[in-house]
């Protein structure tokens, strides 16, 4: 009895081992021919390299795909590329996964083990992730790859998003490209905590680009690192919810309830807490009354960033305070969750495959939107104070977050509102088409009904004194020049390891987008000493008009 437990325990052994040499090669990208599977390991040779545990830790994700992912389109390759990539696991990391599951075990690792697995999980999702289904890919110019560009190129042919325009741009003046830099360096270089910074400058077709400091601890930034532009995504957000008014999909003075009331997640909501007689131009314009969700310790908030099968309705469930009387301008974020529920409910697609067929392939820009899309490897690392995330001294938050997949968690509380990763070209290039009588976003009807916008009061948005008016999500403020003074549109954008900005001036038809990869909590002069906030951009931004002014 003992001799025929034995030969069936060998059979399965020998049958498993079978199983990972294929799923190896199916997951190696590459194409095996029929000398090298004729030559392929024996048994003998192939159970001197895998242990026990390794096979029962390809038997227990071969149990997770059937037993936990059969209805996930990703499930399956995902769960071939863990057993492809076993040694790359150490040995605590697979004990968790054959005794909790793949997703029990990212609850129940922590340090190194944690980062052991989450860093598989993100090389078999990027793996999983069908090329049809992403925004915007580009085969990178091999002739025009930078040193970072290089190291990030996988065997596996992994596709990377190109973020430069492929078009050819108009350069301005050498003069004025100094000017440009110049002011750039001179706040830049005077910071003392800072990781790297990016800036663009755009005008119907000219185009300044500049970069420098760290994306990353390994690599450069450069002028095609995409990054987190945070809150200025909602500036991005108003250019689709002004198109669908333009096509007629519904008004700016049509209720939620009356857009809404076919969708089925609608109904789900509060409707204490989520007034539904509220008018999309209250949304807007962040005068619903509506409330923010607030306490972002909440457990089941932190459940909700770690939910790989978040959906945006249970971001505004998290929402709890009653809201009180429309009119009233409020900074809330819950305002843009639900033009973004709209904007999905009426154009009938997730919301980032409606920015990328609606607004970025129009004008060949490039952009992704969290957690909707899969986060480009190359993003500029977010930096700030790590006391606040669980570490110490000023560095990547990301790595002392308790997330399995930082990006992934800070998308699912910010989607329509702070959810967007690009580059200051696309950014800048996308402000001047929004808001430039030469630019193509919107109808000359939808950019009048957006600029003007601006009824209320002056409001602090992006530092603390009272200098923008706030209109169709969107800002509006002035900037005094030596001799002048312009209008200035735009949108800050701040938290969790960056800052950005975006400024147009009709006067001089010029735009200009401002991002860095660190993030400053300083509420003051003092605190501010030495750091990177939005004055330090701001006052980047008016050199630069300045510098066009004096051309």
């Amino acid at each position: 009895m003992k001799t025929i437990q034995s030969w069936g325990v060998m059979f399965r052994y020998i049958s498993l081992l079978t199983i990972i040499f294929i799923l190896t090669v199916a997951c190696s990208g590459g194409s095996e021919t029929e000398s090298s599977i004729m030559n392929s390991p024996s048994s003998a040779e192939v159970s001197e390299t895998m242990s026990v545990i390794d096979l029962q830790f390809s038997e227990a994700v071969t149990k997770h795909i059937q037993t936990s992912w059969g209805t996930w389109s990703k499930g399956e390759n995902i769960g071939r590329c863990f057993i492809a990539n076993t040694e790359s696991l150490d040995k605590e990391t697979k004990e968790a996964v054959i005794e909790h599951g793949i997703e029990g075990a990212f609850d129940n690792l922590t340090g190194k083990h944690l980062q052991n697995l989450s860093k598989t999980w993100d090389l078999c999702e990027s793996k999983a992730t069908s090329v049809s289904t992403m925004p915007t890919l580009k085969k990178l110019d091999a002739s025009k790859k930078t040193p970072s560009d290089t190291k990030k190129t996988t065997s596996s042919s992994v596709e990377m998003l190109d973020f430069e325009s492929v078009a050819d741009h108009q350069n301005f003046s050498e003069i004025l490209q100094t000017k440009f830099q110049d002011a750039v360096d001179e706040y830049y270089d005077a910071a003392t905590e800072k990781a790297g910074i990016s800036v663009a400058v755009y005008k119907n077709d000219y185009l300044w680009r500049y970069a420098k400091g760290n994306s990353s601890s390994s690599d450069m930034m450069t002028v095609g690192t995409p990054v987190l532009v945070r809150s200025t995504s909602k500036i991005i957000l108003a250019g689709l919810i002004l198109q669908q008014i333009d096509d007629g999909l519904y008004s700016l003075s049509d209720t939620l309830d009356s857009v809404l009331s076919g969708n089925s997640d609608y109904k789900l909501l509060d409707k204490n807490i989520i007034n539904s007689n509220v008018t999309i131009e209250q949304l807007l314009s962040m005068t619903s009354g509506i409330e923010d969700v607030n306490d972002y310790s909440r457990k089941e908030i932190t459940d909700l960033q770690e939910n790989r099968n978040w959906k945006p309705i249970e971001l505004i469930q998290l929402t709890i305070t009653p809201f009180t009387s429309p009119g009233t301008y409020k900074y809330v974020n819950t305002n843009s969750m639900l033009l973004g529920l709209i904007a999905e409910h009426t154009g009938q697609r997730p919301l980032n495959e409606l920015y990328k067929s609606e607004l970025f392939d129009p004008l060949g820009l490039v952009g992704v939107l969290l957690p909707q899309d899969t986060p480009p490897s190359n993003t500029a690392r977010p930096y700030g104070d790590r006391s606040l995330w669980g570490g110490t001294g000023f560095g990547d938050i990301s790595e002392t977050s308790h997330h399995s997949n930082w990006y992934q968690a800070t998308g699912r509380t910010t989607w329509a509102a702070a959810g967007i990763i690009t580059t200051p070209e696309n950014m800048a290039q996308w402000t001047y088409e929004l808001l430039s009588n030469q630019g193509s976003a919107l109808s000359p009807m939808a950019r009048a009904s957006l600029l003007e916008s601006f009824t209320g009061p002056l409001i602090a948005i992006g530092g603390t004194e009272p200098e923008h008016q706030y209109g169709f999500h969107i800002t509006k403020t002035t900037l005094m020049l030596i001799n002048s003074s312009i209008t200035a549109y735009g949108h800050p954008g701040s938290g969790g390891g960056y800052i950005s900005d975006v400024f147009y001036s009709p006067e001089l038809d010029l735009s200009i987008s401002l991002v860095v990869n660190s993030h400053s909590n300083a509420r003051n002069r003092e605190e501010a000493q030495g750091k990177v906030t939005h004055t330090t951009l701001g006052e980047i931004a008016r050199e630069i008009f300045e510098s066009y002014t004096s051309k």
